[in-house]
């Protein structure tokens, strides 16, 4: 054969990739029906194992275990979620002047306005039932997935806000989370009867409008406040 010329294709390793793909797209699928209607705990590796018509032994396999198996199917959703994120975030470093809303609305958006598919309502099922269960597990998901993207969230802030501490922005961070993870949970009766039915509650981009706006101004108003006296010693 001449140098640099390709080899063809060995048949029976393609095939071979080919099943493995299926059979950890089978798994990851079952995992993720079951993990969010019986949470982590309520569900077994046989179980998974059966809903996926795989062998058991297949999760060790593929995964380690079935916190492996979790994170495999949290990490199917974040995934693209953060690089739509980090898209975003790459193109406001090129900007010479960015605002506060612009850099929240990367961080916001993708979790509300991407495709059904990929969208937050499963990360926060997932999450959730995680953090009421292990939250050890919990913390290093959120180290592994999140902690890179929600670095350059905050060097961006850090931009558009240099008289703020990180500390603080940190505590808006966490605050953003959770408000987030609520708006991604229905409330339908609830927003319908608190705002007379004034309030789509399936208009996604206001949604997103009024979370940005919040959110925003909450960052925003770690500028306007008056830094503490500091005490002196005698």
């Amino acid at each position: 054969m001449k140098k640099n010329q390709t080899r063809p294709a060995d048949p029976a390793q393609t095939a071979t990739a080919a099943a493995d793909r299926d059979t950890k797209e089978r798994l990851l699928k079952a995992a993720k029906d079951l993990f969010i209607r019986k949470g982590f705990s309520g569900v077994s590796i046989r179980e998974i194992a059966r809903e996926a018509e795989a062998n058991s032994a297949l999760i060790s396999y593929y995964f380690g275990d079935k916190e492996g198996l979790f994170k495999g199917v949290l990490e199917s959703f974040v995934r693209p979620l953060n690089a739509s994120r980090m898209a975003q975030f790459a193109l406001l470093e090129k900007q010479a002047d960015i605002t506060v809303e612009e850099v929240v609305r990367a961080w916001v958006a993708p979790m509300f306005l991407m495709p059904k598919s990929l969208n937050a309502s499963p990360v926060v099922s997932l999450s959730l039932t995680l953090s009421a269960e292990y939250d050890n597990l919990s913390e290093q998901i959120i180290l592994d997935l999140y902690d890179e993207m929600n670095e350059c969230f905050l060097c961006l802030l850090e931009r558009c806000l240099p008289k703020a501490s990180r500390t603080s922005l940190v505590w808006r961070l966490y605050f953003l989370v959770g408000a987030a993870m609520t708006a991604s949970r229905p409330r339908t009766k609830s927003v319908q009867k608190l705002t007379h039915g004034m309030i789509d509650h399936q208009d996604t981009k206001e949604m997103v409008h009024q979370l940005v706006q919040f959110a925003a101004a909450g960052f925003r108003a770690l500028e306007l406040q008056t830094p503490k006296p500091r005490k002196t010693t005698r």
